[in-house]
């Protein structure tokens, strides 16, 4: 997939970021994750959408504000270390008939110096989406989890 901008979008309304910070943030405070996981998949809920190019626009609307979230470069944290959030996604796809889809990562990646192992660790969890349009039928799932901390040797 290609790195793209992205922004935030409600899922079964909870912000989607909201729920990718707590969990990053329940990983920062326990120290360390014990193996990289995954939350049970939720569906997507949106429409009923009137026609096939109502719900075109739904996927376009939500590649938008995803895109949006993206962040070019990491930032400073406030509690030390940096942030940075990156959109892995090849747009809406349409096929020649009334199909479409659209997936996309939104990752969020924490980095800190572990000043004892004079290390960079990195933490980093995620949520995919993939939504489709069916004719003016929309299905879409929404899965979230966290890979194992990464361990870098500190320059």
């Amino acid at each position: 997939m290609t790195n793209e901008r992205a922004s935030g979008m409600i899922v079964s309304g909870r912000p989607a970021a909201m729920l990718g910070t707590a969990l990053v943030g329940i990983l920062l405070a326990t120290g360390t994750a014990l193996a990289s996981g995954s939350l049970p998949a939720e569906p997507i809920s949106a429409g009923p959408f009137a026609n096939f190019a109502a719900c075109v626009a739904y996927l376009e609307a939500t590649h938008q504000q995803l895109s949006a979230m993206a962040m070019p470069t990491p930032v400073a944290n406030p509690a030390g270390g940096t942030r940075q959030v990156l959109v892995y996604t090849k747009g809406v796809l349409q096929d020649g008939g009334e199909q479409a889809t659209y997936e996309a990562e939104v990752g969020y990646e924490f980095r800190h110096t572990d000043p004892e192992r004079h290390s960079i660790i990195t933490n980093y969890t995620w949520e995919r989406y993939s939504m489709a349009c069916h004719g003016a039928a929309f299905d879409g799932m929404l899965d979230r989890g966290y890979a194992l901390p990464g361990i870098a040797p500190a320059p």
